[in-house]
């Protein structure tokens, strides 16, 4: 009898990831898109429609790795320093030499990973809390990385320009390649058995241990892909400013987390997913977008997402 109450309570758990919320939140970006089309005649141009498919990608691409994580009921607070570094090292390597593009992107995303796997083994292992964990991994890559270079660095090749600004016909690369980035999590999390246990490990880790999932293992998966991914951020962030910059991460470890939460993932674990963050993605870029064109100044713009954040999670709460 426990053992099946132990089964049905599992499944439960698993359940919790398709709420309410995404309808809330599909209703909210529709809405933005409606305001914003009537407020400004620029926003509704074609022109304008691909660039803020192109400024969601970076951040679309670090939310997806966020979202894991938070599913399990941690946060990572060290992407950004991660994009940043992945960033520097591109560009500082590559130099402009074409022929160094494959390796440098493999040491990158190497690094990235075992960077999200240090956050895995102090947060498993350790038992540190994951705010601490990742915070304390941030200051030391962020500082690591200050050390190496304090300024801009680098520059890469004209074909790795490719990813950030490429066109395949009528469709920007990146926005392709983001779609096919996130539909590959999307089918992960939704439709295979790892993708469950994140589920059941965020929604009650004792009852998805004592049902035979190593939580331990779950967990530090989830970091290491948060990882990977902060480190395939970077990469796009050195082909968008041709670049490396020590500073160009910082910020989307709170946007990224921030996304999520706007796209209804509960900061608790266990309950939301990638098609909400995907919409929290649009709204935040699309918030970004409208104010840029109607002039208003950075540390507006600042208090408008905030708001937006703390009304957004309010009425998912409202919604429980």
């Amino acid at each position: 009898m426990k053992l099946k109450e132990k089964k049905f309570s599992l499944d439960k758990l698993i359940r919790m990831g398709r709420g309410r919320e995404t309808v809330a939140i599909y209703s909210l970006l529709i809405a933005l898109i409606v305001v914003s089309s009537l407020i400004s005649p620029d926003f509704r141009t074609p022109r304008n429609g691909v660039n803020i498919l192109r400024q969601a990608v970076l951040l679309g691409i670090v939310s997806i790795g966020q979202t894991l994580v938070i599913l399990t009921g941690g946060l990572d607070l060290s992407v950004g320093s991660i994009i940043s570094l992945g960033a520097c090292l591109a560009s500082g390597i590559m130099l402009g030499r074409a022929e160094l593009i494959l390796p440098v992107v493999l040491l990158v995303l190497m690094v990235g990973t075992v960077i999200g796997m240090g956050n895995g083994l102090i947060v498993t292992r350790l038992k540190v809390p994951p705010f601490i964990a990742t915070l304390g991994m941030m200051s030391i890559v962020q500082g690591s990385l200050l050390l190496y270079t304090k300024r801009a660095i680098g520059w890469v090749p004209t074909t790795f320009l490719f990813f950030a600004d490429g066109q395949i016909g009528p469709v920007p690369f990146p926005v392709l390649f983001y779609v096919l980035l996130f539909l590959t999590f999307f089918v992960f999390l939704k439709k295979t058995t790892f993708g469950r246990y994140i589920y059941a490990t965020g929604g009650g880790e004792e009852i998805a241990r004592l049902s035979g999932i190593r939580t331990r293992f779950v967990v530090f998966i989830t970091y290491a892909l948060s990882g990977f991914l902060a480190a395939l951020s970077g990469l796009f962030l050195a082909s968008r400013l041709a670049m490396g910059d020590p500073l160009g991460g910082q910020g989307y470890e709170l946007n990224s987390i921030a996304t999520v939460l706007v796209g209804g993932t509960s900061l608790a674990g266990g309950r939301g997913g990638l098609m909400g963050t995907l919409a929290g993605v649009l709204i935040m870029t699309v918030v970004g977008n409208i104010l840029n064109l109607m002039g208003v100044p950075g540390f507006w713009q600042w208090i408008v997402k905030g708001l937006i954040i703390i009304g957004a999670v309010s009425v998912y709460r409202r919604i429980d």
